[in-house]
């Protein structure tokens, strides 16, 4: 009683305290979402600025240093103008650079260069100190990009791509990132070279490093082709100098770059975080002196802010909180439904009483009905109109006897005086009665007695409920069951009906004739004797178990296998296995049919259509279809595979001196010879005339020459017999392997073709072997 009351106030806690917690939970994730949203949006404004800071950092370091290119050239080209000793003018300009150097942040060498790309003037920065370079260590920079892209320009500053500072051909050590821009040097009419300055990266990296300190996650510079300058880590950042294939960002972040590339700026979210970028060349750059700039590469900022740092801060609290507070407001509402549900437990139990026995007689397909010492009715509940057609009212009074069918009065009366004499129950019964409109139903009764104080039976209790439907049902199935025996017993097919653990139910007479077991043989046996793997694939694929009828019976549906008969002839049996869902348990229907006969003329028609009428080799077409689908095997599990083509030497000249049918001969026999030296997995093919090709599977070249030179020798030595006489033969062979340049049927079939060609040209029976479809063959 204690289990049956807290479960009703659980009931009604839930009933109330759900819609309640529902609503507080639905309000707490729209405020947590809400939150969560305006937390993304700060991050992502802060990311966006963030990122626009770097490349206006970016482009103010670029300004000042095309704005000092552009004031130098200018003093550059006045020294140039002036005439006087070259030696002179070189001085003065290097005591320009040296005083500009030393000024200026973030230079660290600027040169002067002859139109040819020899250094004539190079001063280089260090430390806030200038020191120009003796002629003695002077270079030629003539081959370097920067200076073939600057001849390019008119007057316009080029800038240069970020990259690492060499000398001598060898990256500087450490790392010296540098930017270097270039402007053409024009006096008195004609060019004069280039004023080359260097600036080190290493004050906007510095910038780079502090705001990115700033960011929710990570900050990443990297060029317009997606080479690495600053990046997760070290050894990421100017990877794509030394190994370009792997310094790449979409080597890592591929679908992020492929949304990156193609765009100036932008946001989005992608499958690890948010990403912000923006982008500074050659469009976006920014002067003010509107010097006409031209950019080798441009640059893109990138900001990845992961998932697990848009976690709204201090959300643990928060979900702390609200779960408090729906344990607490749970607990308040069970103390007040625990007295509820005990208030309503009490005024249930009252009506509980009241209504119980009309419950009961109210049972799903039973009335309940009592009988008095005389046998008639004396209580009846209103669903025995439903059933009989007759109110309770109009059964009050009168005997079950009345109802009864002539042919179960007998037995209806039997039952009751046994009951009523012994003073027992019954239960079970089943008899015909008829009800108000004539119709005869089916009843099933069951009762107990009444027993007074003496312990006389006084009468009966019980409940009867209307079985025609049940009787009908069961009648029904009996027809169908007597109907589909028939069936079974007359079709030609095999029909087996298997347990979920392949043991047989049912062996109709059919499958008697077909598998040679009598139906008390195989009845709660397995059908394993019938299926065996060794007939169905080959012996180094049957595997440990030895139950193969466990697998083959998982396959439902339509499908070819083999199958033994008692005797142990194996024959091709036509299998339909259909799932049958009963009693909770899985049962297989299984159709079998002997179609050996079809068998027969299947194969027959398979070898017209894939056999060579004359050789009884592969037909072209047949030997193209294995060719191709080698080839996709090979490709897919990284296998050798080789090809020869293989013609016979002067053929045409057999047939001419010897005849046609001598040529037949010969192409047979040429035949037989080829397949006793070749595998079972080779596919040997007459692709027209004297011309045959050899498919050698999980075989590379030098196999595949070995193979070849074996064919070759073997026909040499080989005499011919025919109906014209005996002779030998020779053949040329061309060799041909899957490599890079034979990656598809065609071009192992041409370099094949090339080899035999080559073996022609060479004075036949040789073997030749051809790697591509146009290079020369290997010796």
């Amino acid at each position: 009683m204690k289990t049956k009351s807290s479960s009703s106030v659980f009931l009604y806690f839930i009933k109330r305290f759900v819609l309640v917690a529902v609503i507080l939970l639905a309000v707490s994730a729209w405020a947590i979402l809400t939150q969560r949203n305006r937390y993304l949006s700060i991050v992502e404004d802060h990311e966006v600025n963030l990122v626009k800071s770097n490349i206006s950092a970016f482009n103010s370091w670029l300004e000042s240093g095309v704005g000092y290119a552009a004031v130098l050239s200018g003093l550059v080209e006045k020294q140039l103008s002036a005439s006087g000793d070259q030696y002179a003018e070189r001085g003065r300009i290097a005591d320009i650079f040296a005083t500009f150097g030393s000024q200026s942040k973030g230079c660290v060498q600027l040169r002067y260069i002859s139109p040819e790309g020899m250094e004539l003037v190079r001063v280089n920065i260090d430390g806030g100190g200038a020191h120009r370079v003796g002629r003695n260590f002077l270079q030629d920079k003539g081959d370097r990009l920067y200076l073939k892209e600057a001849e390019k320009l008119n007057d316009q500053v080029y800038v240069s791509r970020f990259d690492l500072n060499m000398e001598f051909g060898k990256v500087v050590i450490p790392y010296n990132p540098v930017i270097r821009i270039v402007k053409k040097i024009h006096a008195n009419g004609k060019s004069r070279g280039y004023l080359v300055l260097n600036f080190s990266g290493d004050r906007l990296f510095r910038i780079f490093s502090e705001t990115g300190a700033e960011s929710f996650g990570s900050l990443y510079l990297v060029n317009d082709g997606g080479g690495w300058i600053v990046g997760p880590d070290e050894t990421y950042n100017w990877k794509f100098l030394f190994k370009p294939e792997q310094g790449l960002i979409e080597r890592e972040f591929p679908e992020v770059w492929a949304k990156i590339s193609g765009n100036n700026y932008g946001q989005f979210t992608g499958a690890d975080g948010v990403y912000t970028f923006d982008s500074l060349n050659g469009n976006s750059f920014h002067y003010a002196l509107h010097q006409d700039v031209v950019f080798s590469e441009g640059w893109k900022v990138i900001s990845r802010v992961p998932d697990e740092a848009l976690v709204v801060p201090r959300r643990n609290i928060m979900l702390a909180l609200l779960t408090f507070l729906i344990f607490m407001m749970g607990y308040l509402f069970w103390r007040q439904t625990s007295v509820t549900v005990a208030s309503e437990d009490i005024r249930r139990a009252l009506e509980d009483s009241e209504k119980r026995f009309m419950d009961v007689a109210d049972a799903a397909g039973e009335f309940i009905w009592e009988t008095g010492p005389d046998g008639s009715f004396v209580f009846v509940t209103g669903r025995a109109e439903d059933v009989l057609g007759y109110s309770a009212e109009e059964l009050i009074g009168r005997s079950p006897f009345d109802f009864v069918d002539e042919e179960s009065s007998w037995d209806v009366r039997k039952e009751f005086l046994d009951a009523a004499q012994f003073g027992h129950s019954f239960n079970g019964l089943e008899f015909r009665f008829i009800n108000r409109d004539g119709r005869k139903v089916w009843l099933e009764f069951n009762g107990v007695p009444v027993f007074d104080a003496e312990g006389t039976v006084t009468g009966f209790r019980g409940a009867t409920s209307d079985i025609s439907a049940q009787k009908k049902a069961v009648q029904d199935l009996q027809d169908r069951e007597d109907m589909l025996q028939s069936i079974s017993d007359s079709v030609q097919d095999a029909l087996v009906l298997m347990d979920e653990k392949g043991l047989v139910h049912f062996w109709n007479p059919a499958a008697e004739k077909i598998f040679g077991f009598r139906a008390d043989e195989m009845l709660g046996e397995s059908l394993q004797c019938c299926f065996f793997a060794e007939d169905n694939v080959p012996a180094d694929e049957v595997g440990d178990n030895p139950n193969y009828i466990d697998g083959l019976l998982a396959n439902h549906g339509s499908f070819t296998v083999n199958v033994r008969r008692k005797g142990g002839e194996v024959f091709p049996a036509e299998v339909l296995l259909s799932p049958l869902r009963k009693n909770n348990e899985w049962w297989v229907v299984g159709t079998f049919r002997d179609v050996t006969e079809r068998k027969e003329a299947e194969d027959k028609l398979r070898k017209l259509a894939t056999t060579d009428s004359l050789t009884g080799l592969s037909n072209r077409r047949f030997f193209m279809e294995s060719a191709e689908d080698a080839l996709v095997r090979s490709h897919r599990y990284g296998r050798d595979l080789s090809l020869l083509m293989m013609d016979i030497d002067y053929f045409k000249t057999v047939n001419d001196m010897y005849g046609h049918d001598a040529g037949d001969d010969v192409l047979k026999a040429l035949s037989k010879t080829g397949l006793k030296i070749l595998r079972n997995i080779d596919v040997f093919g007459r692709i027209g005339g004297e011309e045959f090709s050899i498919l050698l599977p999980d075989t590379g070249l030098s196999g595949a020459e070995l193979v070849a030179e074996r064919l070759r020798a073997e026909i040499e030595s080989k005499t011919m017999n025919t109906r014209s006489g005996t002779f030998k033969i020779t053949v040329s062979i061309g060799v041909a392997t899957l490599n890079n340049d034979t990656r598809t049927l065609e071009h192992l079939l041409k370099a094949a073709d090339l080899g035999l060609y080559a073996a022609k040209e060479a004075g036949r029976n040789q073997v030749k072997v051809q790697l591509s479809p146009q290079g020369p063959e290997k010796e």
